[in-house]
């Protein structure tokens, strides 16, 4: 009876100690189905589960996104506790994207995405990723040297009403010259603009990088405008991280993520320049060769910043209102503080 005893009392010690042993464990686990959304990390003692959040990230395919690039690559996306898809699209499709919730951010021109806003499209500017981004090109044989000199002539562009239209509209009035009166505009596809160019049917081009770029390495017209460069939008900040309306109503603290993984990747390339260049070529997320990329990366100022992307969206917005690509009854001031929002946690 006593053995009987002391063998129940031994079973019981036993249990207790295994019971004790099991409230003490710590799994720091890390696990990938797919996305890679599942993560189990301990806090203060305690496992929490953590879920990467779901973002659509939409790009055009040119050098100047490098940031976005970078942000997803060497994983600032993830840090940010974001799990990324990236959608490659034109302007239209990403706007149509922005427009339906399709995608959630991109890194855009701010001539491109102002108008669009004043329309009514539900995207705000969040920072201010980089300067540079658009070259003026004319046949290697041109006589012309400045935009002052371009009254009379046919420009060809990849967008009526784009980007790259709107800052040559821009030096266009700071010269004195009005975009719609004095020079002539014709649309053409990115791979078609050199052609169009060669054969006289336009005398300028303005279009982005690497595009750009590409025709100067290979000798085949000249740059006499690179707002990378050049006075007066060296210091502006062209692109800027345009994030979908709904998603910062609804859920601030993921836009606010998906920008500081951005700005993060902008500040990343600044210091690796090279290697950037090497990853988008080898990723094929831009045309172009390693030098084209390279050269062009080194010209860009990647030092984000929120109040230099808010300055640029209200000088902006001025210009663009003084050359007509805004309505005469828009407020440019108004729709600059409609257009760019301080989102809590992004600096």
């Amino acid at each position: 009876m006593k053995k009987q005893k002391g063998l129940i009392a031994a079973l019981l010690i036993a249990l207790m100690i295994g019971s004790i042993a099991g409230c003490g464990k710590n799994d720091n686990t890390v696990e990938n189905k797919t996305t890679g959304a599942l993560a189990n990390e301990t806090s203060g003692g305690q496992t929490t589960s953590k879920t990467l959040k779901k973002v659509k990230v939409g790009y055009f395919g040119n050098t100047c996104e490098a940031p976005t690039f970078a942000a997803y690559e060497k994983g600032f996306f993830k840090e940010e506790g974001l799990d990324v898809e990236l959608v490659k699209g034109d302007a239209g499709t990403l706007k149509d994207g922005l427009a339906t919730g399709k995608i959630d951010v991109t890194d855009g021109l701010l001539n491109q995405w102002l108008k669009p806003m004043e329309q009514g499209l539900n995207i705000k500017f969040t920072t201010g990723i980089h300067t540079g981004c658009i070259q003026i090109l004319v046949p290697k044989n041109s006589k012309l040297k400045s935009p002052k000199e371009f009254k009379g002539k046919t420009i060809g562009v990849p967008k009526i009403g784009g980007g790259p239209m709107i800052l040559v509209s821009r030096l266009l009035s700071k010269e004195g010259l009005d975009s719609k009166n004095d020079v002539k505009w014709k649309e053409f596809p990115n791979a078609e603009l050199p052609i169009a160019l060669e054969k006289g049917e336009v005398d300028i081009i303005s279009l982005a990088d690497p595009f750009a770029q590409i025709q100067v390495n290979e000798g085949k017209a000249i740059s006499i405008y690179d707002s990378a460069v050049h006075e007066p939008f060296s210091h502006e900040y062209c692109c800027l991280v345009v994030v979908n309306g709904s998603l910062i109503e609804k859920d601030p603290e993921t836009a606010a993520a998906a920008t500081r993984a951005i700005m993060k990747g902008a500040s990343w390339v600044n210091s690796n320049q090279k290697e950037i260049a090497q990853i988008m070529v080898d990723k094929k997320y831009v045309p172009g060769d390693l030098a084209v990329n390279e050269k062009v990366i080194s010209t860009y100022n990647y030092q984000p910043s929120v109040e230099g992307g808010q300055d640029a969206v209200i000088n902006g917005s001025k210009e663009m209102k003084v050359i007509g690509v805004l309505d005469k009854d828009t407020d440019p001031e108004a729709l600059a503080k409609t257009a760019f929002i301080k989102l809590k946690g992004v600096q």
